[in-house]
């Protein structure tokens, strides 16, 4: 028997597909934040090379994780648009 996911109340979905937005949006902007400070480190003036190749990483990293919390924050925006629809 395939898994199915439980069923729930309309404006329950509607309640949770908002707070994902909310989390998303905080998420997304926590690692816009996180991404500009690994950028500032990376460009310190005399800093060590090891440190700026980290802190190069890190904003790699965070451009990543950036580019998924948007695109899932993307996929509830249609999802919360497809059920005001219905």
């Amino acid at each position: 028997m395939p898994n199915h996911a439980p069923v729930v109340p309309a404006a329950r979905a509607d309640q949770l597909v908002t707070q994902s937005l909310d989390l998303a949006g905080i998420s997304l902007e926590s690692v816009e934040k996180l991404r500009a400070l690994f950028r500032t480190i990376a460009y310190i003036p005399d800093n060590n090379p090891t440190t700026q190749e980290l802190a190069a990483l890190g904003a790699q990293l965070a451009d990543e994780w950036a580019n998924n919390i948007d695109c899932e924050r993307e996929d509830l925006e249609r999802l919360a648009a497809s059920t005001l629809m219905n």
